[in-house]
């Protein structure tokens, strides 16, 4: 949110999951053992999922009643492993994107950087910007030089729909990617501006608490990255479930947990201190879920 900014079907039961009651769609019946959607890695009659069949629910107890008064998200310390200050960086995720969700400046994907903010290049984010001609807009935003609102994003709003974003800072750019295609290119034209100065803070996935602007729809595959991905990097790997030992990776979260009040960091590369996120709401009874998508997330088992 940057200041230019401002002015079908479900699938099988997955690891035995019963009927569940999935946010703005009907419960996806499983089998009481696990059918061919397991964790293990298969797919139900054939359909892509992720290897659980779960995804992250910011609606209030999987109602899907979206409301930035319930505040729901995923608060992450990732302490030494969060790209700061000018350090190269990716951040990608897929998101379930519903017409009420292409609203200018009220649903941030994720925020990290320090709030109240000093407009100075400190922050790191995503949000949208105003439909134009049915076609929603992105607004990658660092609170300062790299902000660029409005950018198309090819996608068709009025559609409910899963849609991939990525973000990321190669040293001299902020780009961002919508389904794996290159969106976004903002680089600065004053040479002693050309870094970023992203501070130190949480990672909050679903929001961003310095402006009150909260997604209330379903996150899943949240990937943190301490390099630039590539676009073809980017796009092969989008709809890939990853291994978690992948070069650059620093923090990778699923939300395949059956129930809780965290998630598990799933990198697993040797010495990786694991950083589990923890869920946050304005009150108890509003606590992100994990549910069963409708639709499935179209992710691949590796």
């Amino acid at each position: 949110m940057s200041a230019a900014g401002a002015a079908s079907a479900g699938t099988s039961g997955s690891g035995g999951t019963a009927g569940a009651t999935v946010a703005g769609g009907a419960g996806s019946g499983g089998s009481a053992g696990g059918s061919a959607g397991s964790a293990a890695g298969g797919s139900a009659g054939g359909g892509s999922t992720d290897c659980a069949g779960h995804a992250l629910s910011l609606s209030a107890n999987g109602s899907g009643t979206a409301s930035d008064a319930a505040k729901a998200r995923v608060e992450i310390d990732m302490m030494s492993d969060l790209p700061t200050g000018s350090a190269n960086r990716t951040v990608e995720l897929w998101a379930y994107m519903k017409s009420s969700d292409w609203t200018a400046n009220q649903n941030t994907l994720f925020f990290y950087g320090p709030y109240p903010s000093a407009r100075n290049a400190d922050g790191f984010g995503l949000d949208f910007g105003s439909t134009s001609n049915s076609i929603g807009t992105i607004d990658p935003f660092t609170n300062a030089y790299f902000d660029n609102d409005n950018q198309a994003s090819g996608v068709t709003a009025a559609t409910p729909q899963w849609v991939h974003f990525a973000m990321t800072w190669n040293g001299t750019e902020v780009q961002a990617y919508v389904n794996g295609v290159l969106k976004s290119t903002k680089a600065s034209d004053n040479a002693t501006q050309k870094v970023l100065k992203t501070g130190t803070s949480v990672v909050t996935i679903g929001g961003y608490p310095g402006e009150n602007a909260y997604f209330a729809d379903y996150i899943d595959e949240f990937r943190v990255w301490s390099v630039a991905r590539s676009a073809t990097e980017i796009l092969a790997a989008k709809d890939k479930a990853l291994v978690g030992n992948e070069a650059g990776l620093v923090g990778y979260w699923q939300f395949n947990e059956d129930a809780g009040a965290t998630t598990a960091d799933k990198v697993t590369t040797a010495g990786h201190t694991a950083h589990a996120g923890s869920l946050k709401s304005a009150s108890s009874n509003q606590l992100p879920t994990f549910v069963v998508p409708s639709p499935p997330t179209p992710i691949k088992c590796p």
